[in-house]
């Protein structure tokens, strides 16, 4: 398993710096930022120690949706820019996106790992998929304060995003509530 993350370590490394290439346009900044997402999901769902200890979490945040959303804001901000309401688009389109990215991480993270959250609906309740995972004799189990702090993870960032795009994800402000009163 040392070799498999070692291996996807690097892929990683490879994948944010093709985000950074000046010389790629949207559309394959956008591949490698999507690369780089599923290729951190898996780590996390794989070996979730290992994975915390090499800190991918707060990777995957950073360079998959920090980094772009700071970047956005910037350009929606400046008052001068011409292309202003397209990248304000963007810049709501990509906040969905990450809300969704997080919401589906949170899912499987249960799901696999067997956590109940309250403010969880589960999966087969709505219908997505089922609660069983199939594949679990790749997957290394985690301690139960790993699962925690991986939900509260993302929990906390899905609360970080309704503050840049509030009309549109009003609704999420549970999540800050749940996060910040420890009632999960």
């Amino acid at each position: 398993l040392f070799f498999v993350f070692f291996f996807l370590s690097r892929q990683a490394e490879v994948l944010k710096a093709d985000m950074t290439d000046s010389k790629l346009g949207p559309a394959e900044v956008w591949t490698s930022r999507q690369a780089l997402q599923d290729l951190y999901q898996k780590m996390l769902v794989t070996d979730l120690e290992y994975a915390l200890d090499k800190k991918v979490e707060q990777d995957l945040w950073n360079h998959a949706f920090k980094n772009q959303i700071t970047t956005l804001q910037g350009q929606a901000k400046n008052r001068a820019n011409p292309n202003r309401s397209e990248v304000q688009a963007n810049l709501s389109l990509f906040l969905e996106a990450a809300s969704g990215f997080y919401t589906q991480l949170l899912q499987e993270l249960c799901t696999v790992f067997n956590v109940d959250l309250p403010c969880r609906v589960k999966s087969s309740q709505l219908g997505i998929i089922s609660n069983k995972q199939t594949h679990t004799s790749a997957i290394v189990k985690p301690q139960s304060s790993s699962c925690s702090y991986i939900c509260q993870h993302c929990l906390v960032h899905l609360g970080d995003i309704v503050p840049y795009n509030s009309p549109l994800l009003v609704g999420r402000l549970q999540v800050t509530s749940i996060v910040h009163s420890g009632s999960w």
